[in-house]
């Protein structure tokens, strides 16, 4: 099963990307969306109103990232019951420092343009770990910034092809589901990063600030 997983910031535009993705590519089967999100996957029923199967995980208070490679075999058996020929994994974007991606899957970062020139240095594994980056709402911004923006991404991630995603219109869809067609993931299914820890004294219910208390 062809698989693709899209991660990145909060409202970058990520489930827009997908749908034109899948509204374009041609060639890739039966396709369907997991979606992994904190608490709450609206989008979910937009999928399914457009034909594709799709089904949400909520992590709640779990880090998204974490979640999903330990629900990863039910996300696998969920789409082989589904029949899909090509899996689409969207993926809530919480930090710079996670990385969602798996090693045998292609794996697509989505930045907002409007975050800032200086957004793409904070982003860790996210954007440095990518086959592809998507870059939407470059409508909204001069031809200056989208250029400094566009070098901020090659700074962090020189191998990976930029697209530019308008979401409203569509425009830039069809290279999007021409360089997707082109990637060759790797083998495995663990993360391509080693994530940080799940839990801390705090998680465990600590209370006091300062690690020199008692």
């Amino acid at each position: 099963m062809r698989t693709f997983v899209f991660g990145g910031p909060p409202a970058s535009g990520k489930s827009c990307a997908v749908r034109w993705f899948l509204g374009t590519s041609r060639g890739f089967g039966r396709a369907g969306v997991a979606k992994v999100d904190c608490h709450a996957a609206p989008d979910v029923e937009g999928f399914r109103a457009q034909g594709w199967p799709a089904r949400a995980w909520l992590a709640g208070r779990v880090c998204p990232d974490h979640f999903l490679l330990e629900n990863l075999p039910e996300v696998r058996a969920w789409a082989a019951l589904e029949g899909l020929d090509t899996l689409v994994i969207e993926t809530a974007g919480l930090c710079g420092r996670c990385a969602p991606y798996l090693c045998g899957a292609a794996a697509v970062a989505v930045v907002d343009a409007t975050s800032g020139i200086r957004a793409p240095a904070k982003l860790g594994p996210l954007l440095q770990d990518a086959d592809a980056c998507v870059v939407t709402r470059g409508d909204l911004v001069s031809q200056a910034e989208c250029q400094v923006f566009a070098a901020g991404v090659r700074g962090r991630n020189p191998r990976a092809p930029q697209i530019a995603l308008n979401g409203l219109t569509g425009e830039g869809a069809g290279e999007l589901a021409r360089v997707l067609d082109g990637l060759v993931p790797g083998a495995g299914e663990g993360p391509r990063t080693r994530l940080p820890r799940l839990f801390c004294s705090y998680c465990l219910g600590r209370t006091e600030a300062g690690i020199g208390l008692l």
